[in-house]
């Protein structure tokens, strides 16, 4: 396997000294599907879903293969704070996160930074590490947003009129361009975009009208030979299953439910079919205001004449599925759930990369530290991704990524531990003492099972060593099933 790819030039001083820290714009969004991004490659590149995206990876490097350690939105965000698994950091599943414990914003804050954080925090505790923040109190709302700082309790939040991606772009801007010159700046934009219910921007209103979609291929996945999910929802997953879930999450918000009345005429699988061009038209139509909200703050920073000393980069806490095997949402161990969207742009570093070496969320507090000239405490577990926007492989890089999800008393998934190879991905499932074996080179969409197949035995085994040498190598070796209090 190719690990580096890169075109243009590699360029020296990527690491800062006190006196030339570069700012920092972080990007993190939710649930943004890798596989609707187009440079990462997508069914949907005829339609430009991402050219803001697009352009920051050309000007950047981009990980293919970035992955988290545990696909829920505050277990993610933990990680990424912390640089530590959930089992060390205290949030496996919906926690309150401890604001007392070390984290990267505090350590730039320490080190001169001024750290701004807003959007969407969703860790139930008040966030620490920024001199200013303004959150979205829980999952926020996608119109009239109210938000919540330092000055304002839980109790008198302050209402914003307008779409909450343009809302949060537009504080973000004012952070920027009023910025005190004399301290660099690390700000940190959390959009709410593209949680379920999808709800989007107005101007979205005629994007993609009248254009059919194409499907992906496992869509109308039977899960044959797969029985973990067909036993945690007692169906199997398919498009109509998909489109309730997204129909619940709109009424759950109170918002006008999907009602088409040309779906009288069609059959059952008719009907299937286009209420699935809605289903992925809206999340789509939803995303866009994240490319958007980029490429506006990529013009301010070239505005300001900040391009030149400023890292800028984008992540999802997750992945997400768009019908990828009959499913919505992300939990899952899956590929379309465990990978996540991650480009990061230095300004000395080379561009146009594509890095296939495995990175993990919790990459990115070592990274931004260390790019910032900061020491990268001993205790972290994630390393530093700074040599690769160099053009450089570290020495005894990563061969895996490890993952665990704790959480068996919602949303009906069983707990679940995984190990990704470049060529093999295992999930244990403990409370049936199950596994699921795939092999990634012949059957990357995940559709066969080899656990249970004789002739695959030797490489179960060798995967089922590799799960408990990850687990041993990051100190997470308690009970196989954890015992989640919800």
């Amino acid at each position: 396997m190719r690990k580096l790819l890169f075109t243009g030039f590699i360029m020296l001083g990527l690491y800062a000294s006190a006196a030339q820290q570069p700012n920092i714009l972080f990007m993190l969004t939710d649930d943004h599907a890798v596989q609707s991004i187009g440079c990462f490659g997508t069914i949907f590149e005829n339609y430009d879903p991402t050219p803001n995206l697009d352009q920051l990876a050309a000007e950047g490097v981009k990980f293919s293969n970035a992955f988290v350690n545990n696909s829920i939105c505050a277990p993610s965000r933990a990680a990424i704070l912390t640089g530590k698994y959930s089992h060390n950091n205290g949030v496996r599943a919906w926690e309150e996160f401890d604001g007392s414990q070390q984290t990267f914003p505090k350590l730039l804050q320490d080190a001169g930074y001024h750290t701004v954080l807003i959007g969407k925090w969703h860790l139930h505790s008040d966030p620490t590490g920024f001199d200013e923040w303004t959150i979205l109190p829980g999952q926020g709302d996608y119109y009239d947003p109210k938000f919540l700082d330092a000055k304002h309790d839980r109790k008198n939040p302050i209402q914003k009129k307008g779409y909450v991606s343009e809302i949060i772009t537009r504080m973000a801007e004012e952070i920027i361009r009023n910025r005190d010159p004399k301290k660099p700046l690390a700000i940190f934009v959390h959009h709410k975009s593209v949680h379920i219910p999808f709800l989007w921007d107005e101007r979205e209103n005629d994007w993609l009208e009248g254009e059919t979609l194409p499907e992906p291929p496992s869509l109308r996945d039977s899960w044959e030979g797969r029985p973990a999910i067909v036993t945690a929802h007692n169906k199997v997953p398919n498009i109509e299953m998909l489109h309730k879930n997204f129909e619940d999450g709109i009424k759950q918000k109170k918002t006008k439910r999907y009602n088409d009345p040309a779906e009288k005429s069609m059959t059952i699988a008719e009907r299937n079919t286009h209420r699935y061009q809605y289903y992925l038209k809206s999340y789509l139509r939803t995303a866009k205001s994240i490319d958007r909200s980029m490429g506006e703050l990529v013009a301010v920073l070239e505005d300001e004449k900040m391009t030149d000393n400023t890292v800028v980069v984008y992540m999802s806490d997750q992945g997400f599925y768009l019908g990828e095997h009959g499913m919505s949402d992300k939990r899952w161990a899956y590929e379309e759930s465990m990978r996540t969207p991650l480009i990061i742009k230095h300004p000395k570093g080379i561009k146009g990369a594509t890095v296939e070496l495995f990175a993990m969320n919790l990459d990115l507090a070592p990274t931004l530290l260390s790019l910032a000239g900061v020491d990268v405490p001993a205790d972290m577990q994630g390393r530093s991704l700074a040599p690769f926007l160099g053009g450089k492989e570290p020495a005894d890089w990563r061969d895996h990524a490890y993952y665990r999800y704790y959480d068996s008393k919602g949303y009906n998934i069983p707990q679940h531990q995984a190990v990704r190879t470049d060529t093999h991905k295992l999930i244990y499932f403990p409370e049936a003492d199950r596994y699921e074996l795939f092999d990634m080179k012949t059957d990357p969409v995940e559709m066969n099972n080899l656990a249970e197949n004789p002739e695959y035995r030797e490489t179960l085994q060798k995967m089922q060593k590799k799960l408990a040498e990850a687990r041993k190598e990051v100190g997470d070796e308690d009970e196989d099933v954890y015992p989640i209090k919800r």
